[in-house]
C-alpha cells in the first residue's frame, strides 16, 4: 500500500567441514557472510528468497619442530644466524554484552515500526598489560523507522563505545596482539517512555573478542656445517618463519558517485555492507580494496518509496616496507557510517567510513640443519703433501663455500689473510692452510 514494511525470519543451519589435517587441540575461528539476497513476490503475502552465505574457516594451532642451535666441537665448523620469528603465546575469546536506551530527539516522531537496521564494530586500540589484553573499540548502530501516523520514515544513527579486559596467559608487554570484534547478536525494538509514546529503542548485543597474541624472539640456528676431519651426513628441514610486522587500527573514507536509472525526489536512507576484500603489496605499499555494496531507500519523482543497490569500488593504501620475506595479511573491514550528498535528480554521492583492523606477517623460509652424524671411521682425504693451497675467489663464491670446499677453518682463513669480515671480491687470492 505505498509502504514500507519489514519482516525478520530467522533460517538457523549447520555445515560440517572435512580438513586436510588432523587439527586436535587447535583454534578455530569462523567467520559468516551473506554473499547475496534475491527476492521474489509471489503473492501479496509470501516471498521467495534465494541466497548463499560464505563461511570462512581458519584452524590453527602451535606446531613445535626441533633444530640444532649449537655444536660443540672444534672440528665442526658452523655456519651460525638467527632469524626473527613470531613465536604464538596464546589465543582466547570473550563475549561482550551491550545493552543500551536511545531516545528519540526532540525533533523526532514517536516509532510506529522498525524498517531496518544496520549495525557493524571495529576495534580501535589493543594493549597488553600483564597476562591481559585490553581491547577498546565502537559499535556503530543505524536504525531506520516508520513514523506513528503519515510521514516519511526517519533514522536514528548511534556511537556506542566500550572496553574489555581478556586474560591470555604468558603474554608480556613486549608481545604484539591482533584483536578482532564480530557482532554475534543484535536485537533493537522499540520501547514506551514515561509519555505512553515509542520513543526510545532498546539496543541488546552481543560481541565476539577473539585476541590473538604474539612475542617476537630471534632464533639461533644453524644453516650448514661440516667436519674438517671426518666425512658427515647433514639432514635438513626447511622451516617457515613468520614474523608480525606491525598492527592496525584505523579508518579511512571512501567517496564514489553513482549514476541512477530513474529521478529521486527525495533519499530516506544509504547504507554500505562489505562484500568482498583483497590485499597486495606493491611498490613500498599495502594496498587494500574490494567491493562495497550500496543499499539507498528513496522515493522516486511520483514520491512512490523504491529500494535499490548497487556495488562500488575501494581502494586504500598504507605505507609498508619489506624488511624480511613474502608480506600477507587477512584485513577485516567494517562500515563505521555511510552519508550521501545528491548532485542532480538521477546522481548521488555515497560518503562511506570504513575501518580496518589488521596485522601484517612477513614469511620467510630457511633451510635448516635439523641433524647430523659425523663417521669416525671415513676420514676425509687431504694431500698429506700440501699444507696451504692458493685459491682465487670467483664471482659467486662466499668465504663460507670456501673453506667447505677444502675442509679448512673458516677462522684459520680469515687469520692468515688478514681479513676483519667475510667480504670478499671476485679474483681475491686467499691463502687457505688445509692442517
Amino acid at each position: 500500500e505505498s509502504r514500507f514494511c519489514s519482516y525478520e525470519y530467522i533460517y538457523p543451519f549447520s555445515k560440517t567441514v572435512e580438513l586436510s589435517r588432523d587439527a586436535t587441540g587447535g583454534n578455530v575461528i569462523a567467520k559468516v557472510k551473506c554473499d547475496y539476497i534475491n527476492c521474489r513476490a509471489v503473492t501479496g503475502r509470501k516471498i521467495d528468497i534465494h541466497g548463499a552465505v560464505g563461511i570462512n574457516l581458519r584452524v590453527f594451532k602451535r606446531k613445535c619442530d626441533e633444530i640444532i642451535s649449537d655444536i660443540d666441537d672444534e672440528l665442526i665448523e658452523v655456519k651460525r644466524i638467527t632469524s626473527p620469528a613470531t613465536v604464538p603465546m596464546g589465543y582466547a575469546e570473550k563475549y561482550l554484552l551491550i545493552e543500551e536506551d536511545i531516545p528519540l530527539s526532540s525533533a523526532q516522531m514517536s516509532i510506529e515500526s522498525i524498517l531496518k537496521t544496520n549495525s557493524s564494530v571495529c576495534v580501535m586500540e589493543t594493549k597488553i598489560i600483564n597476562d591481559k589484553a585490553v581491547v577498546k573499540g565502537e559499535m556503530f548502530v543505524s536504525v531506520l523507522y516508520c513514523p506513528e501516523g503519515e510521514g516519511t520514515p526517519q533514522i536514528i544513527k548511534t556511537t556506542l563505545p566500550f572496553s574489555q579486559i581478556i586474560d591470555i596467559d604468558s603474554v608480556t608487554d613486549s608481545c604484539e596482539c591482533d584483536c578482532k570484534a564480530e557482532i554475534c547478536v543484535m536485537d533493537i525494538k522499540p520501547k514506551v517512555t514515561t509519555s505512553a509514546e515509542q520513543r526510545c529503542i532498546g539496543i541488546n548485543a552481543k560481541i565476539l573478542l577473539s585476541c590473538e597474541s604474539y612475542c617476537s624472539n630471534e632464533i639461533p640456528m644453524i644453516s650448514d656445517a661440516f667436519s674438517r676431519k671426518y666425512q658427515a651426513d647433514i639432514k635438513r628441514k626447511n622451516l617457515s618463519f613468520e614474523k608480525i610486522t606491525c598492527t592496525l587500527s584505523e579508518k579511512f573514507n571512501c567517496k564514489k558517485s553513482i549514476d541512477l536509472d530513474f529521478n529521486i525526489n527525495n533519499i530516506i536512507d544509504v547504507w554500505c555492507n562489505v562484500q568482498n576484500c583483497y590485499t597486495k603489496f606493491d611498490d613500498g605499499k599495502m594496498v587494500v580494496s574490494g567491493t562495497l555494496m550500496t543499499g539507498i531507500f528513496a522515493c522516486d519523482e511520483n514520491n512512490i518509496p523504491i529500494y535499490f543497490e548497487k556495488p562500488t569500488d575501494f581502494e586504500y593504501k598504507i605505507p609498508f616496507n619489506e624488511t624480511m620475506g613474502t608480506p600477507h595479511c587477512d584485513p577485516q573491514i567494517e562500515v563505521v557510517s555511510s552519508g550521501f550528498t545528491i548532485i542532480s535528480a538521477n546522481k548521488i554521492e555515497i560518503h562511506t567510513e570504513l575501518g580496518i583492523n589488521a596485522g601484517i606477517y612477513e614469511k620467510k623460509e630457511i633451510s635448516l640443519v635439523c641433524d647430523m652424524e659425523v663417521d669416525e671411521n671415513k676420514p676425509i682425504n687431504r694431500d698429506k703433501q700440501c699444507a696451504m693451497v692458493i685459491y682465487y675467489a670467483g664471482e659467486n663464491d662466499t668465504l663460507w663455500d670456501i673453506a667447505h670446499k677444502f675442509s679448512a677453518s673458516l677462522n684459520e682463513i680469515m687469520s692468515v689473510n688478514k681479513m676483519d669480515n667475510e667480504d670478499l671480491c671476485n679474483g681475491k687470492m686467499l691463502l687457505v692452510p688445509l692442517i
